[in-house]
């Protein structure tokens, strides 16, 4: 055997992780957040259900409007944004009114309507989307390509999407569709 190599009892290993997970159990009484404190005394319980709520509400936000992706919460039955992040705004050169009080589909480039509501009747029939693309109109007058990643609501009515732009690096399928 190699100099240096310590051979381990496994008996002894055995032995100190019990006594350690004993360490560990009985510091652990120690703390005043056991689970079988009332609620009413556990940390944090003076937060009411609203303060947490809007906790969540505040990490969403930050989430979302992060300049990362374009980020899309779309309605496939009426075809229209319902949330936008500030990134898709930046890429289209669009005001978040103007996205939001059209069609998304005005905006698609018409070779790539037919591609685009299969797309949606899919997301739709709960299938995920992944590596979409199509183009899109943007305020210069140019078409911007983008990619998708989308999955649809449990009742099949909203889209939850993702999208970057790949312009200037992909190529869009070829052929009749």
């Amino acid at each position: 055997m190699a100099e240096g190599n310590i051979v381990r009892d496994p008996n002894v290993e055995l032995y100190a992780l019990r006594s350690r997970v004993a360490e560990l159990e009985r510091r652990l009484g120690e703390y005043p957040c056991r689970v079988d404190l009332p609620v009413s005394e556990r940390p944090g319980a003076d937060e009411t259900a609203e303060d947490r709520a809007r906790l969540a509400e505040r990490a969403i936000d930050g989430f979302f409007d992060q300049p990362l992706v374009m980020m899309i919460i779309a309605d496939l039955v009426e075809g229209r944004c319902l949330r936008i992040n500030q990134k898709v705004c930046d890429v289209l050169g669009l005001t978040e009114k103007e996205i939001l009080e059209s069609s998304f589909l005005d905006r698609v480039h018409p070779d790539d309507i037919p591609r685009t509501i299969r797309e949606m009747g899919r997301l739709s029939a709960g299938e995920r989307t992944t590596n979409f693309q199509n183009r899109h109109l943007g305020a210069d007058g140019k078409y911007h390509v983008f990619k998708w990643v989308a999955v649809g609501d449990e009742d099949h009515e909203l889209c939850y999407a993702m999208a970057v732009e790949v312009t200037d690096g992909e190529t869009l399928p070829e052929g009749p569709e």
